[in-house]
Formats: structure tokens, C-alpha cells, sequence
């Protein structure tokens, strides 16, 4: 279980610094602002097992192979942020203790990885023990003297593993976090998945 989330979890890591990269390279026009008190898009998961909200609608991404599966995933650019949502279903059962509670090493795991990739993690909390939480700044590859700033929130319910990104899209600016905070409190695990 470690090996496969970890793996998971680092290759959602380096698509979000690429894609976040990309689009900076592409000079992202403006968007219109968005705040806590606008009305959110609710999104409702295709298979109807989890609900979240993101500002606007947001767009399906393309399907990436990653270590145990095909990861899914859907993102939505602001013009100076980015909100990604990305799940991959494991090989556990649904019920069982692995398919619902990351291990116990999980957190030391990432710490580990990001000072070895030269991460500066700022915060890393396990919230529950499905739910866990790290702010970074990550250099951006191609730009090696720029960071972006972004918080990851990974969860694993019924043998699926969730992973919410709000990145921002502009080196050396961290996101707003309220609105980071908004996205990630609108996601709510419904039912169990149906298997894809």
C-alpha cells in the first residue's frame, strides 16, 4: 500500500509542477476574479461516489497511466490558479483498513521525497487517518530559480485515492488559501465507486 500511494502521490506531485509550468509558459490570460462568496460549480463525480465544488466548471483532463492504474482527473485554470482534482482506484477492497486509512508511514514518506526533489514543505499534517495535507513551494524544472506554491490534499475512501491540487500558476505566489480552503471542504466521498 505505501509503495503504490507514494508512487501515486509523487507522480500527481511532478504533473502538477509540469502542468503548472506549462501554463505559465503559455501566459495565461486573465481570468475573471473569483471569490469565496461567488456561487461554485458543483461537480458530481460520473460514477456518483464523490461531490465536490470548484469555481467554475471544470474541464476532463486527459487519462494518465500512473503506478497501479489510470488516473482520472479534471482541472480548472483561473488565469492565476490552478484546482485539480485526480482519483485512481487501488487494488484493496473497499472495506478493508488499507483501502480506508493511508499507512502509517505516509507523512514521513512525502517529507522524505520532497527534501530529496528540493521541496520547501511548509506544513504536513495527517487530518485523519485517510486524509492528508502538505503546502510546498516546488522549483518549477524548466525555471529552476521559480517556485509555485501550492497544497495537496490526498484522501483514500473505499479503495479510491482522491487527490485535490490548488496550485498557483504564478511563480513566487503563494494561492489564496481561502479559496483553497473552500475547495477542499466541498468534497465529500457519497457512496462507494463502482470500479473503472
Amino acid at each position: 500500500m505505501t509503495a503504490n500511494l507514494f508512487r501515486f502521490l509523487i507522480f500527481t506531485l511532478a504533473l502538477v509542477n509540469s502542468t503548472a509550468a506549462q501554463t505559465h509558459d503559455r501566459k495565461v490570460s486573465a481570468a475573471p476574479q473569483i471569490t469565496n462568496r461567488n456561487r461554485w460549480y458543483v461537480f458530481n463525480a460520473p460514477d456518483k461516489d464523490f461531490v465536490v465544488e470548484f469555481p467554475t466548471k471544470p474541464k476532463r483532463e486527459a487519462d494518465d497511466e500512473a503506478p497501479g492504474g489510470t488516473m482520472r482527473s479534471y482541472a480548472l485554470y483561473t488565469g492565476s490558479m490552478l484546482f485539480l482534482l485526480s482519483y485512481i482506484d487501488s487494488d484493496y477492497d473497499p472495506m478493508s483498513r488499507e483501502g480506508n486509512q493511508l499507512p502509517l508511514t505516509f507523512r514521513r514518506e512525502m517529507l522524505d521525497h520532497a527534501r530529496e526533489r528540493g521541496w520547501t514543505v511548509i506544513r504536513s499534517e495527517l487530518l485523519r487517518k485517510n486524509i492528508y495535507e502538505q503546502e510546498s513551494w516546488s522549483p518549477i524544472k524548466e525555471h529552476p530559480n521559480s517556485r509555485l506554491h501550492y497544497v495537496e490534499r490526498t484522501i483514500i475512501r473505499y479503495g479510491r485515492q482522491y487527490t485535490l491540487t490548488c496550485a498557483s500558476l504564478i511563480p513566487e505566489q503563494k494561492v489564496n488559501q481561502d479559496l483553497c480552503r473552500r475547495f477542499f471542504d466541498s468534497f465529500h466521498v457519497i457512496r462507494e465507486p463502482q470500479p473503472q
